[in-house]
């Protein structure tokens, strides 16, 4: 059609607009495509890493050697492997995890490099790239020298933590290494630990375990610790983190589709109310309501087609870096990287069908009118609404009556800034509010309830009284009724030193009762008084607790309880414990030791993690920046247009440069300043929502909070995005000159 002919010009007169328009959507299929195209790739390489190098069901430390295993895995129908360890201590603060050579389960992945032969080592690539060392280097372990054959993944080990009960990954600080069965019995040192993969059907595997720990039980192997998969952070970790990525894929891009809908919903009315004379006319001349549709139409599916296209090749390109990174962070192989066609298909789609659904409701509301009715401008009665009209603006000034008049008598254009501001708002907080969190949860909970600063964990229950530092029993259990709901129970000393728990009013707990955390009471909706049936995870037993008080701590999911009392439940010897808290370092063989660390450790870890954080939450801020950025200055561009007659009257009237800037471009800042307020609350809600879902088979509940500072920052950038767009804008009013009045009138 000849009418086809004025797109280009129209859009390239508008470009401001619709190239926001364009960029939003680029920026949303960009992150649907690198998102969603991530999460299959990392489903797929953790599955086939899992699968191919025979991920253990679970691994457990038994007080004595079994010494028939072959009749213990023909029994129940799986592999057993039994395995060392030993932590050598390279120097301060930097610890190296020897484990020994698998050939049935947790076998390692080579990388990089060769397998060992005797006198080499494999090592995880996250601490040699952290600690500079490469293939070919020696090292000392227990003075004897290996040299690093290569890099490699454990399927045990996909995210590197030295406890279980650690939060966070540090390279710098704990690393992994394997060597051969031989080199490790030259050590001489270590504990010895069983891991186990059932043979046939994946179904029914709680129900094996449970048959397993009942065999032990009954063949008196007592079962120091047991963890099956399901439960490791080291193997799970990655799956919550996939979790949080899928939730990502979808929410963020859609988001920016809506706020990307409404602009385009706002630009198509106000261009289609500038032409309503020239719809009118094309009726009168013998068009048909289906040809402008599908004319007008075209507007916002051409910028659709070109943004989901331009952001699903961005998209595309992303990955393999992004998948690079995630690797650093779980020591997984990458064998291939796929495209995923469906996901490719739909993030060029989705756009399509946003904008078409928005632009055919705009046209058609528009071409409802009849063609005289176009031709007289259509209905041109302004409206006030019900806010304006019972508003009492005759004591403000004129500058404020303007500014307040300019939002209410365009609702569209108003609600299209405000939701891009709260989006943009929580864009930019989510990686303060991460930071936050976590600095509360390290720093404040963990190192107020905690005040031990080294602890060692024996590899057998210990008996005789310790000559130096404080005894401790822990054990895990879970909730019965609920195999995913897990937690520690302590047995502590009544008057320990090490440990401080309050009430809400600040005082401190009496430690001869049975206390729980804040955040296990939170999860299991308990109050004091309430009793809990758990299963003790080591030999299935039952057992019944009865909660005295609540700690106001998130420490972690724990239980305390007075070590004696712990004792006689699980009908220990009276004197028994399997671990020594210390202020000071206390020398105890490493032979007799399961695992031994430093609180300091943690505040590393969570140091170390917070770097590369700094780094996302600049990605992230820049990207709420440009979204902010496009929200406010095509909303102040649209502003602007509608007000061109306006402008130059005051022009007219000898209106200064400055006054007439204070009227248009600020006229929007309430808005903002109400957008910022409002995506504070909705940051924490929705963050809480996502935490609570991401920790379900964590052990620990995540408290959100975001520390002023950090909102005072927001602010700031976002008021600096504000002057960046106004700025941009001024050109735009210069440019309009005081006879478009006359002409305006005249026409």
């Amino acid at each position: 059609m000849v009418i086809n002919k004025k797109i280009k010009r129209t859009i390239m007169e508008n470009k401001s607009q619709y190239f926001g328009s364009l960029a939003l959507i680029v920026i949303s299929c960009l992150l649907f495509t690198m998102f969603n195209q991530l999460k299959i790739n990392m489903s797929k390489i953790t599955s086939s890493f899992e699968k191919n190098y025979n991920l253990e069901d679970a691994s457990f430390i038994t007080e004595k050697k079994i010494l028939d295993v072959k009749n213990l895995e023909s029994k129940f129908n799986m592999v057993v492997e039994e395995s060392k360890s030993v932590d050598y201590e390279v120097s301060s603060g930097k610890t190296l995890r020897i484990l020994t050579y698998n050939t049935k389960v947790n076998i390692p992945a080579v990388t990089e490099g060769k397998l060992p032969d005797k006198g080499e080592i494999l090592m995880d690539p996250a601490y040699a790239r952290a600690n500079k060392l490469k293939i070919g280097d020696h090292i000392t372990l227990y003075k004897n020298i290996f040299e690093i054959s290569g890099f490699m993944s454990l399927p045990n080990y996909i995210y590197s933590l030295k406890s279980e009960n650690d939060l966070i990954s540090d390279p710098n600080s704990f690393g992994i290494v394997v060597i051969g069965k031989d080199d490790f019995d030259k050590i001489n040192m270590g504990s010895r630990f069983y891991s186990i993969r059932f043979k046939g059907s994946r179904n029914n595997l709680s129900s094996r375990i449970f048959d397993i720990k009942d065999y032990l039980n009954r063949s008196n192997i007592v079962v120091l610790r047991w963890i099956s998969a399901s439960e490791n952070p080291r193997i799970t970790y990655v799956n919550l983190k996939l979790e949080g990525i899928n939730k990502m894929s979808s929410s963020m891009p859609i988001a920016i589709l809506a706020i990307t809908c409404i602009l385009t919903g706002v630009v198509m009315w106000r261009m289609l109310k500038k032409e309503f004379t020239s719809i009118g006319t094309l009726y009168a001349i013998g068009y048909k309501k289906r040809e402008i549709m599908n004319h007008y139409m075209r507007y916002p599916l051409i910028i659709a087609v070109l943004g989901g296209i331009l952001g699903t090749i961005l998209g595309g390109f992303a990955l393999k870096p992004l998948l690079n990174l995630m690797i650093t962070y779980f020591n997984m192989p990458i064998e291939t990287i796929e495209f995923n066609l469906k996901y490719i298909f739909i993030s060029i789609i989705l756009p399509v069908i946003f904008l078409g659904v928005s632009g055919y409701f705009v046209i058609n509301k528009a071409l409802k009118y009849s063609p005289l009715q176009l031709m007289r401008g259509g209905d041109q009665k302004s409206k006030v609404s019900f806010i304006e009209r019972n508003l009492k603006l005759d004591i403000f000034k004129f500058s404020t009556k303007f500014k307040i008049r300019e939002q209410l008598r365009n609702t569209g254009r108003s609600a299209f800034l405000l939701l891009g501001i709260i989006f943009a708002t929580m864009l930019l907080l989510l990686g303060f509010a991460q930071k936050s969190s976590f600095d509360f949860l390290i720093n404040k909970s963990f190192g107020e309830a905690f005040r031990y600063r080294y602890y060692y964990v024996f590899n057998s229950l210990q008996i005789e009284k310790p000559a130096i530092g404080e005894a401790f029993l822990e054990i895990p259990f879970a909730v019965k009724g609920n195999d995913n709901t897990n937690l520690t129970v302590y047995g502590i000393n009544p008057n320990s030193k090490y440990v401080l728990l309050k009430n809400m009013s600040g005082e401190k707990l009496n430690y001869k009762k049975v206390i729980i955390t804040r955040s296990l009471a939170e999860r299991l909706k308990v109050k004091s008084g309430d009793t809990i049936d758990i299963i003790n995870k080591l030999n299935s037993k039952p057992y019944k607790i009865t909660i005295d008080s609540i700690a106001e701590t998130y420490a972690g999911e724990y239980i305390f309880m007075p070590i004696l009392r712990l004792n006689n439940m699980l009908k220990y010897s009276s004197n028994s414990y399997i671990g020594l808290w210390n202020i000071n370092k206390i020398d105890i063989p490493q032979s007799k030791l399961l695992s031994s660390g430093t609180v300091d450790d943690l505040k590393n870890a969570f140091n170390s993690m917070t770097q590369p954080l700094q780094y996302s939450i600049a990605i992230v801020s820049f990207v709420s920046f440009l979204i902010g950025l496009i929200v406010v200055y095509v909303v102040t561009s649209l502003i602007i247009d509608e007000n061109r007659k306006s402008i130059s009257l005051m022009k007219v009237f000898g209106y200064k440069r400055k006054e007439i800037y204070s009227l248009i471009l600020n006229s929007s800042f309430f808005i903002v300043v109400l957008g910022y307020i409002l995506g504070i609350p909705l940051l924490l809600i929705s963050l809480e929502a996502m935490f609570k879902s991401l920790t379900k088979s964590m052990n620990f509940e995540f408290p959100v909070v975001i520390d002023y500072p950090y909102i005072i920052l927001g602010f700031l950038i976002l008021w600096f995005t504000y002057e960046i767009s106004k700025m941009l804008n001024k050109r735009k009013i210069n440019r309009i000159k005081m006879e478009e009045a006359l002409k305006s009138e005249m026409e």
